[in-house]
């Protein structure tokens, strides 16, 4: 088929090579004749020149000697002109014969404008200008005469030529139309020859083609013959290299995704370039599990929104880092949707795709590990102050008991003032007091373990509030200013929890209440079920004063009290046991005045063994 197409456009282009020669020599040739046609015009224009300025010279005559007459002046500038336009003609001719009857002609020219200077200058004489006039009538009519000759003689010239050129211009074009008509026929004969055998092979492969774009790997073109079956052999064999690779790209895809979505951590893809620095433009399922949003929500976010104040201000630090060859690993905090803040290890670096930058970072929720690690402080600190606890008791508790014994005998005496025995039944009370510390360290170090039973909660809560309003501590004083709001949820479930530590823990907290109301105000106790946890959820509020925020984070720690004789042991001891129940406690500021203790405790319990 090649070798068929390079004959036809051989010949094509010989004819056109040939044609084409023709006409640029047909071309050129009239060319010239238009030149000489244009020239021979310019001929006549300047002899017609003459001719006036001839006859303008022989009116600027006449005119003398009448009201009318030319200045001298204008009569030698129009003998000038005469004179310039013969000079001309001498510049477009070079023949022998034209060139002796130009200088004949220039000859006449100048003995014509002498013979008008010499009348003029006979002005005066009246006699003899008009002897001078007749004279120069003479030479000029002959002048002219002989200019209108040669003007003739190139008409005549002049219209043989232009008839030749324009029969030859006619012709010409004839055979130009000739050619341009026969063109399209000889490109239609190759277009159909041509057409023929490359149609159908192109259709073919046009087909395999369509059927490539919709995803049929599987189509093969067969039937073509020459160049084009060599085309159709590559043509199969790309298709099935390109099924192949498909193949391969389609399960690398999937173990990827694979991979991307079933990561327990949190998994993003950023954009790490231009205005979009930090954008978000992939995310796996754990990321929106973990921080609260739909998968939609993380796409139009940059990940500085996911951190916290203090985190999200060095985003713009940490990609710099990354991209200066870092792998980056920190401990952040990040924000869920619904505000809650939650400790997170990053581990990012950088990922180039083509010839865009983007971030791959990896988050892990720290959140139980932290408590675990606090958990394990804790542990280490109770065990460290049960030691110490143990000590004190080894140490204190004999020698304070015999101090104790000897000043009880001593405050007896007969012979001592009563001013001296009130000393001694306050240094008494003092060794109860340091007796009692000691005891409740030991509760808060080795507290007993729970013996766990059914319990109500309702009925534990009712009968602690009746017991502290009946017993208030000395240092209180209700004085029927105390009101109780009981908000029990009926057909509360049972739980199981030692009901002899829950009582401690509700009677510390109702009697914080109570001293921190001073004597008046509503004690709020509040219960609910949350069966999504499986969990009684237990809340006991005052209306005293507000503690600041200093108090509140240090409320729940050994030895802190704001109290003149308090321990700081209530507090630590609750929340000690409500751990060892696998439960939480907590505290906040209500919205008038006063705070509420908020606590949760499961409704069943594991073996003593795992709590321990």
């Amino acid at each position: 088929m090649k070798k068929k197409i390079i004959i036809i456009l051989s010949i094509v282009s010989l004819l056109f090579i040939f044609g084409g020669i023709y006409l640029i020599k047909s071309i050129e040739t009239n060319a010239t004749r238009f030149d000489e046609l244009i020239m021979f015009h310019k001929v006549e224009i300047l002899r017609e020149n003459l001719l006036l300025n001839i006859r303008r010279a022989e009116a600027d005559l006449y005119s003398q000697g009448t009201q009318h007459a030319e200045t001298v002046d204008s009569v030698e500038s129009h003998v000038g002109a005469m004179k310039h336009t013969i000079n001309v003609c001498f510049g477009c001719h070079h023949e022998e014969s034209v060139l002796l009857r130009l200088q004949d002609l220039q000859h006449q020219v100048e003995q014509y404008g002498e013979q008008i200077t010499n009348g003029l200058a006979q002005k005066s004489d009246a006699g003899r200008f008009r002897v001078e006039l007749e004279r120069a009538n003479i030479i000029g009519e002959a002048l002219i005469d002989n200019i209108n000759t040669m003007i003739a003689i190139t008409d005549k010239k002049l219209s043989e030529r232009t008839d030749d050129a324009l029969h030859e211009v006619h012709r010409t074009k004839i055979l130009l139309i000739m050619v341009v008509a026969a063109g399209p026929f000889v490109i239609a004969l190759m277009a159909f020859s041509v057409l023929r055998g490359v149609t159908r092979p192109i259709q073919a492969l046009l087909n395999a083609t369509r059927n490539l774009k919709t995803g049929n790997l599987d189509y093969r073109v067969v039937g073509l013959q020459d160049e084009f079956g060599e085309l159709a052999i590559g043509f199969n064999a790309m298709v099935s290299s390109l099924k192949e690779q498909v193949k391969k790209i389609e399960e690398s895809e999937k173990r990827y995704r694979l991979l991307f979505e079933s990561a327990g951590d949190a998994i993003f893809i950023l954009d790490g370039e231009g205005d979009n620095m930090g954008k978000i433009v992939a995310a796996n399922q754990a990321a929106v599990k973990m921080h609260g949003y739909t998968h939609e929500e993380l796409l139009t976010m940059n990940i500085s929104d996911l951190d916290d104040a203090d985190s999200s201000a060095r985003v713009t630090d940490r990609i710099e880092r990354i991209f200066e060859g870092e792998w980056l690993k920190r401990e952040i905090n990040h924000i869920r949707k619904d505000g809650t803040v939650f400790p997170v290890t990053i581990s990012a670096g950088l990922l180039e795709l083509g010839n865009h930058r983007y971030i791959l970072a990896i988050d892990s929720d720290i959140t139980e590990r932290k408590q675990a690690e606090e958990t394990l402080q804790r542990t280490e600190q109770l065990k460290t102050t049960g030691e110490l606890a143990a000590g004190l008791a080894h140490e204190i508790k004999n020698p304070l008991a015999g101090i104790k014994a000897s000043i009880e005998i001593l405050s007896t005496a007969p012979y001592l003032p009563e001013e001296d025995k009130r000393v001694l039944v306050l240094v008494i009370g003092e060794i109860k007091r340091i007796e009692l510390l000691i005891r409740e360290l030991l509760n808060f170090a080795r507290p007993s373990q729970p013996q766990f039973d059914d319990t109500d909660v309702n009925a534990v809560l009712d009968a602690v509030a009746g017991m502290v309003l009946k017993n208030p501590r000395p240092s209180s004083d209700v004085s029927k200013t105390i009101s109780v709001v009981r908000d029990f949820e009926e057909n509360l479930p049972s739980i199981t929890a030692d009901p002899m530590q829950l009582k401690q823990v509700f009677m510390n907290l109702m009697l914080n209440a109570i001293d921190a109301m001073q004597g008046s105000g509503t004690l709020g106790i509040k219960t609910r079920f949350d069966s999504s946890a499986r969990a009684i959820l237990i809340e006991v509020s005052d209306t005293g004063k507000v503690p600041d925020s200093t108090v509140m984070d240090k409320i729940f720690q050994p030895f802190f009290t704001t109290k003149p004789k308090g321990t700081g042991m209530g507090l630590a001891i609750s929340k000690r046991l409500l751990e060892n129940h696998r439960g939480t406690i907590g505290i906040v500021k209500n919205v008038s005045s006063g705070v509420t203790f908020k606590m949760s405790l499961p409704v069943t319990q594991v073996t003593q063994q795992q709590i321990n």
